[in-house]
């Protein structure tokens, strides 16, 4: 009977622990406006890991821009680089 109660513990708690972590990777992603291209000038919505980012966000993509906007939506990004194009 103990080791039927101890199998049946082990297991709840296998359980518990892996919606644990599917609840935890679905709530570490954000919505970015993604640069299609360096040159192309399009960009739209995108949902990315928080673990990517950083590599999103060095390349030119926007945090802020997507704020309101919903995955798939198109977007622009400012221009920052000061030019007067």
């Amino acid at each position: 009977m103990k080791r039927i109660l101890v199998c049946a513990m082990g297991s709840a708690l296998v359980v518990g622990m892996t919606l644990g972590a599917l609840r935890l990777s679905a709530g570490d992603k954000v919505l970015i406006c993604h640069v299609e291209g360096q040159n192309s000038g399009r960009a739209h919505v995108i949902e990315v890991s928080i673990n990517a980012l950083l590599k999103h966000l060095d390349h030119g993509d926007s945090l802020s821009v997507a704020a309101g906007l919903h995955a798939g939506d198109e977007c622009t990004i400012p221009d920052t680089t000061g030019s007067l194009n």
